[in-house]
């Protein structure tokens, strides 16, 4: 009974060796940030809830629950502002850049709120990535240990997993 126990692991281990090796060749998942920042003209500004309505250049509208509030008494209803948005995520890197992939990373990431992308530059220096999703929109993220990113190339798939939690601050445009 033994014996044939130990032939089953084994057989599962060595059919489990190729997907186990392109796994590991591909680098850790690991923490990073986005931060976007706009620039736009107050629509309405609602104190007691923490909330700003902002029209950016082009008409477009959005609303933001502020939640650095420092700068909220200052802001009022025609005022130019800018709008400073961070969200924390973490990186998995789902296909290297020669085709080999991680799909049950896919699977995983694919219940919270993500983006899949490809690496289109990065700056090992800084940590900085530039990712395009899959409508062609430009993102950056920042990962928090730039030596975490060593085995991150152009060409590269990842899925960004954000954080549900944004951080939005707002202050007067100078």
């Amino acid at each position: 009974m033994k014996v044939k126990a130990l032939g089953v692991i084994a057989g599962a281990l060595i059919a489990a060796a190729p997907l186990v090796s392109s796994a590991a060749a591909l680098p850790a998942p690991f923490e990073g940030s986005s931060t976007l920042q706009a620039d736009g003209v107050v629509k309405s500004v609602d104190q007691a809830n923490h909330s700003v309505t902002v029209l950016d250049a082009q008409g477009g509208e959005a609303s933001f629950t502020i939640t650095d509030t420092r700068n909220l008494a200052q802001i009022r209803q025609g005022g130019k502002v800018h709008i400073r948005m961070m969200r924390n995520a973490v990186i998995s890197v789902t296909q290297s850049a020669n085709g080999q992939s991680a799909a049950a990373q896919i699977a995983q990431l694919d219940t919270v709120q993500s983006v899949h992308a490809r690496v289109e530059s990065i700056d090992h220096v800084s940590g900085i990535m530039a990712l395009k999703d899959p409508n062609g929109s430009l993102f950056h993220i920042q990962g928090r240990d730039p030596a975490k990113i060593t085995g991150v190339t152009p060409g590269m798939q990842v899925v960004v997993a954000f954080a549900p939690q944004v951080s939005v601050a707002v202050a007067p445009a100078q």
